[in-house]
């Protein structure tokens, strides 16, 4: 036979919060580590396709161009 508690209605209420936030943790555990694969899997990537500083050396590359071409200062394209 079901206990008191156990016929209450806010006590089902209470395990169902309990439960769906041990759900919700679980899944961003899951989210984050999926996040963390794919983005280990681009940095190598990266260095595959452009060597370890790849990143750096194509940003310093994109700063150069933009300095001659003169869009380096997005305050003129800045609205006031």
């Amino acid at each position: 036979m079901a206990s008191a508690a156990d016929r209450d209605p806010r006590h089902h209420a209470q395990k169902m919060q309990k439960a769906s936030h041990d759900i919700r943790n679980h899944l961003r555990e899951d989210v984050s580590n999926e996040y963390d694969a794919m983005a280990e899997d681009f940095e190598k990537k990266e260095h595959e396709l452009f060597g370890e500083d790849g990143f750096e050396k194509m940003a310093a590359r994109v700063a150069q161009l933009e300095q001659q071409m003169g869009i380096h200062d997005l305050n003129q394209f800045t609205p006031r």
